[in-house]
Order: structure tokens, then C-alpha cells, then sequence
């Protein structure tokens, strides 16, 4: 009888262990997709097909008018992410590179980004260099 309970109980927990690891993992269509809202008050707004990404980004910051939309194109796997956006009509376009993580309060997406900004042609040769900025940025989601 002992032998019983004790072979009852390790299966019970192997089952239940089992049956926790069998809970599907979300998918990056359900990671990245929404509005996120990063540390400099920028939106952005995902739309994820099978791992190829599209949408639009509202900048808080620099010159752009703060309601403007500008589209982006990029790419999830698993939970990585990378994407781009052009600020058409202001002489400049940046890439985000990151991928989620969690912390006490919540998810949000940790980035590393590169911004070109476009220099004449008769100045490229002194200035090409000084027009890339890079920097960080982490974004929560918003709804």
C-alpha cells in the first residue's frame, strides 16, 4: 500500500508538472503587437504578420509634428525585434534593435537605436560620421 501512494503521488506531480510545460508558449505576433509608449513618450504601433512587422511610430521628440504618424517596417522572432523608421520629409530615419523583457512592472521592450540624419553632399566627406546618434530606449505597452 505504501509503495502505492508513494508511485500515486509521483505521477500525480509529473502530470501536473507535464501539464504546465505543455502551456504554449505566446508567439511573437502576440508579444509585439499593440501600442508601446517609450521613456521619451514616443509611440509606437505594431502589426505583426508571422514575424514581419508593420505600423506606425509617433515621435515626441525633435522637429515632427507630434500627431504625425510615420510608418515602419521591421521584424519579430521569438522575443527579438528590430525596426525602422522613416521621418520622411525631415532628413532623417532610425532602426530599434531590442527584444522584451520583464521586470516588477510589467513587460517592456529594451532597445538600442541608430539615427542618420541626411548631410549635403559637398559636406559628407567632414560630417558623415558626426550625423549617426545612438542610444537606448525601453518601451511599455500600452493597451
Amino acid at each position: 500500500m505504501k509503495h502505492s501512494l508513494i508511485f500515486y503521488f509521483t505521477v500525480s506531480i509529473l502530470s501536473t508538472s507535464a501539464a504546465a510545460h505543455d502551456k504554449p508558449a505566446p508567439t511573437s505576433n502576440d508579444l509585439f503587437s499593440g501600442v508601446w509608449e517609450n521613456d521619451r513618450g514616443s509611440h509606437v504601433t505594431f502589426e505583426n504578420t508571422d514575424g514581419l512587422l508593420s505600423g506606425f511610430y509617433q515621435t515626441n521628440v525633435g522637429q515632427p509634428d507630434k500627431s504625425k504618424k510615420f510608418p515602419l517596417t521591421g521584424f519579430a522572432q521569438g522575443d527579438q525585434i528590430t525596426f525602422t523608421v522613416n521621418f520622411k520629409g525631415y532628413g532623417s530615419m532610425t532602426s530599434w534593435t531590442g527584444q522584451i523583457t520583464e521586470d516588477e512592472a510589467g513587460e517592456y521592450i529594451r532597445t538600442l537605436w541608430n539615427l542618420t540624419r541626411d548631410v549635403e553632399d559637398k559636406a559628407e566627406d567632414a560630417d558623415l560620421w558626426k550625423s549617426i546618434t545612438s542610444g537606448a530606449s525601453e518601451f511599455r505597452r500600452v493597451n
